[in-house]
């Protein structure tokens, strides 16, 4: 096995032909790393036929292999190799490691949620949301700055991951997908724009990216009728509808709501760095936690 650096157009083109070929999340895709993720690499299989993406940051010259934000997981593509071998490979490089872990990997921590075409199924707490949103309209159309703002608003500093370090890495990722399979869902009272959610459309895949209502909006279940208006729309394609999962119970049992079933996925983690860098990384946490 071998490590490559994603540093130029050529290597980027070949890994995106391999996620290609596998039918691999949007997550693994060349564009979704660049947008996100500060350095990532490419650990490949011996003949090149499998890899998978491994993104990092260097910390005080160490390097922690780690999850991006808005990143759910990275995974092995191509033909199987061994769980054992592939940390051990990993960890030779890295000697941090905090990543979230898909296809490949067995640990079985985490969860997200998907919803096939012909499954859904509402359940009466979904069925009373959309029946308060009946007189909302939803429609498809591109207002990125609205919706930044909006998160902002609503969200900056009240849901986990939404900050002002990491709306800017959003609203990049936004654009780099404005022509590669973003749409955009709004949710209007007459002519009134109440939010609205960002979706990644792929061949074979709906992933719900990001977004939120006004708050009123949502007291009139204006999520609930968002959410599905997009997995009716992925579905009127035969496409997976991706609720792009959380291990916030609240937001797991949203998803369930509408017939969604939970789909398991692995955690990796390690520290081997020197004993000052351990040191210094202690003292840090104990500090922002104050």
């Amino acid at each position: 096995m071998q490590l490559i650096n994603a540093d130029s157009t050529e290597v980027k083109e070949k890994w995106d032909e391999l996620v290609s070929s596998y039918n691999a999340s949007v997550f693994s895709e060349s564009t979704y790393l660049d947008a996100t993720a500060g350095n990532w690499m490419i650990l490949y299989s011996d003949d090149f036929k499998s890899g998978m993406a491994c993104p990092y940051v260097l910390k005080g010259g160490v390097k922690v292999l780690v999850t991006p934000f808005f990143n759910r997981f990275m995974e092995w593509i191509g033909e199987p190799v061994g769980e054992n071998e592939l940390i051990r490979t990993l960890k030779n490089e890295f000697p941090v490691a905090d990543l979230q872990v898909g296809k490949g990997f067995n640990l079985g921590q985490r969860v997200f949620q998907k919803l096939a075409p012909g499954n859904l199924k509402l359940n009466q707490q979904a069925k009373r949301s959309l029946n308060k949103a009946a007189e909302l309209q939803v429609e498809q159309g591109e207002h990125i700055s609205a919706m930044m703002d909006l998160l902002r608003n609503e969200l900056q500093n009240r849901i986990p991951g939404i900050n002002e370090e990491t709306l800017p890495i959003l609203e990049h990722l936004v654009n780099k997908y404005r022509y590669k399979g973003l749409g955009q869902f709004n949710l209007y009272n007459e002519n009134e724009w109440l939010g609205g959610i960002w979706i990644i459309e792929t061949s074979t895949t709906v992933l719900y990216l990001k977004g939120t209502t006004r708050e009123e909006a949502k007291k009139s279940g204006g999520m609930y009728k968002l959410m599905h208006h997009a997995v009716t729309y992925a579905h009127s394609k035969g496409k997976v509808f991706d609720f792009g999962g959380s291990n916030v119970e609240s937001v797991r049992r949203f998803n369930l709501n509408f017939g969604a079933e939970d789909v398991v996925y692995s955690h990796l983690s390690w520290n081997n760095a020197p004993f000052w860098w351990k040191t210094v990384k202690m003292i840090r946490d104990k500090w922002v936690k104050k």
